[in-house]
């Protein structure tokens, strides 16, 4: 801006004294746009080119020192950025090793621990029932010889002896007569509640050899 001063008044300067030395120019103004605005355009010129140069500088500063630190923010947050990552990745990957190696040796316990209480189930509990299964059997096998010798025993002794004296038939009218099961009795007895059989009034006549039997009358 002071450089543009001086030249606007230099060019202003010299076409006045052009102006004067003009003769007979009835429009002495007239130059100003034909010459003068063609000499302060020329020293504005260098003005705007020094502007637009430093411009132009601040704007190269400005992207290039923008590129190269975007470059090294970009290289170096990249680095960082895959260090951190293949650090989690693994870290995962140890986790996960370290997971499954000990939640295999639990369940791996845990079937083993079943496998042993299975066969203590199967195996202790089947002692005891064996040993009853084979206290029962040797107590069958005392009381029924108990029993077979009971039965032997009443069977050759007892009976044996009452078969010795054999009770005489009794008759149809004695109360408690076996015959009574033949009339449709259901038990032994029940005729005493019927009435008795009856009895002959008359006596059977006695046949002798060689007389005439005795008769009664009525």
């Amino acid at each position: 801006m002071k450089l543009l001063l001086p030249l606007v008044l230099l060019s202003t300067l010299a076409s006045c004294t052009s102006t004067r030395n003009v003769v007979n120019n009835p429009r002495p103004s007239s130059v100003m746009p034909c010459r003068d605005a063609a000499y302060v355009n020329k020293g504005l010129g260098y003005v705007s080119q020094g502007v637009g140069q430093a411009s132009t500088s601040v704007v190269d500063i400005v992207d290039d020192g923008s590129n190269a630190g975007g470059k090294v923010v970009d290289r170096q947050a990249r680095d960082y950025t895959n260090i951190g990552m293949d650090a989690a990745f693994r870290s995962d990957d140890i986790a996960f090793r370290e997971t499954n190696r000990y939640t295999d040796y639990v369940m791996d316990t845990v079937d083993d621990t079943a496998t042993f209480g299975s066969r203590f189930i199967r195996r202790w509990p089947g002692v005891a029932t064996g040993i009853m299964q084979r206290g029962m059997v040797s107590t069958k096998r005392v009381y029924q010889s108990a029993l077979y010798t009971y039965g032997e025993t009443v069977s050759r002794g007892l009976f044996g002896a009452v078969d010795i004296i054999t009770p005489p038939e009794p008759k149809s009218y004695m109360v408690g007569s076996l015959n009574d099961l033949n009339g449709g009795y259901l038990l032994p007895g029940s005729s005493w509640h019927c009435r008795l059989p009856e009895l002959p009034v008359e006596p059977e006549q006695e046949v002798t050899y060689g007389k005439n039997p005795v008769t009664f009358s009525k």
